[in-house]
């Protein structure tokens, strides 16, 4: 099977990680893969490339597309002939499937029968408003207005996300959920990581490590997590916060500031982006999520593979991700995650560590990468057989 996934960017997100784990998981089952940026970000190009996949960079650059960049990505289509043509996030889902319309004529025009069929992919909960952004809202109202007639299917990467679009107007028909997956084999427990990141850190045995992983966003909602982490702080002293993101690093003036304000200098530890999370990720004693909105949190899942309990926010479907592995609270509740970090960190070592196995286990079982690649596969097969091509 052949598919051409279109992209906005391949910048370090969830959906780029999906991306990647998919690739790699897909090579043993002959699966080849042609990956189009739609713009020149291409910090995962080289990864996507050694796990296999041809990797284009389109470079469109921000705003009105330009139209023969449309008519360059249709002749990648055709040049491609995949079997599946499959677009990740509202930028692809509307420029592709215009570029898929495009390519579809092109084969038309050539005597060519084409047998592609086109699946977009939503991986956000909130369908977002104007304020959020103006474009993205666009985009988006676009989809719901076309959703009956671009695509062959519509992916939605949690329930809540197929909840709110469904809402919106796209077209409930056409659209399913296939939940992101893990992959277990690179995120593994490991026994030394905690020993490796204390001593790195310069921080005694007893220390209780909380880890929170993710970009420096009001979506991540850092001041959420920061108000818990001190509210935590005077009950637990021994409690120590590892922050790691893009920009979660020593030149945010505001995440200073604000760490500065609540008396947290010193238990904070701002590790910024790293490409190394399965190392450090076992290291944690938990996991904080604060955020006010996800779909299905990659790093939860990841955390959760490594054999570390999570303390989440309920946003998307993370708590169904969670399970009674964790403890689930509401958003934007910082007095509710506080008590629930301390409910976590007061648990012996024997209950946290029981906790840990049986969250991997959750993973393995029903969100590994290997059980993410069967249902899409299994959804791209029973398109294709729809339109009388067997695979």
């Amino acid at each position: 099977m052949k598919i051409v996934h279109i992209i906005s960017g391949l910048g370090l997100g969830g959906a780029e990680t999906l991306l990647l784990n998919l690739v790699s998981e897909s090579r043993s089952a002959g699966g080849t893969h042609v990956i189009i940026s739609l713009s020149s970000l291409d910090i995962m190009a080289e990864r996507l490339r050694a796990a296999g996949a041809e990797v284009r960079l389109l470079g469109m650059r921000p705003g009105i597309p330009n139209p023969l960049l449309l008519i360059r990505l249709a002749r990648w289509i055709v040049k491609a002939n995949p079997d599946v043509v499959q677009t990740w996030m509202y930028h692809a889902d509307i420029f592709g499937g215009v570029a898929a319309l495009l390519a579809r004529l092109m084969f038309r025009l050539r005597g060519q029968r084409h047998r592609f069929v086109l699946v977009w992919g939503i991986h956000r909960t909130e369908v977002p408003t104007a304020k959020v952004g103006r474009v993205l809202n666009a985009l988006a109202r676009i989809g719901a207005m076309t959703s009956n007639q671009l695509p062959d299917s519509v992916i939605c990467c949690a329930n809540a996300s197929y909840k709110t679009h469904a809402e919106y107007g796209y077209d409930r028909s056409r659209m399913r959920v296939i939940h992101n997956g893990f992959d277990v084999r690179k995120f593994v427990p490991d026994a030394t990581a905690r020993a490796t990141l204390l001593n790195s850190l310069g921080l005694p045995p007893r220390s209780i490590l909380i880890g929170i992983v993710g970009r420096s966003n009001p979506a991540k909602d850092y001041d959420n997590f920061l108000r818990a982490a001190a509210l935590l702080h005077q009950r637990v002293p021994e409690c120590h916060f590892v922050m790691v993101g893009k920009d979660v690093d020593a030149n945010n003036k505001a995440l200073a500031r604000m760490m500065s304000e609540l008396g947290l200098t010193r238990v904070c530890h701002l590790l910024g982006a790293r490409n190394d999370l399965h190392r450090i990720m076992p290291a944690f004693d938990m996991l904080c999520l604060s955020s006010r909105t996800e779909g299905l949190p990659t790093v939860v899942g990841e955390a959760m593979a490594c054999s570390v309990p999570c303390v989440v926010t309920d946003v998307g479907d993370t708590g169904q991700l969670v399970g009674d592995t964790g403890l689930v609270v509401p958003p934007r509740d910082p007095v509710s995650l506080s008590d629930a970090l301390e409910e976590m960190a007061t648990l012996s070592l024997e209950q946290r560590e029981k906790l840990g196995k049986l969250a991997r286990e959750r993973i393995v079982e029903c969100f590994s990468i290997t059980v993410c690649w069967q249902k899409y596969r299994d959804m791209y097969a029973t398109l294709l057989r729809a339109k009388g091509v067997t695979r």
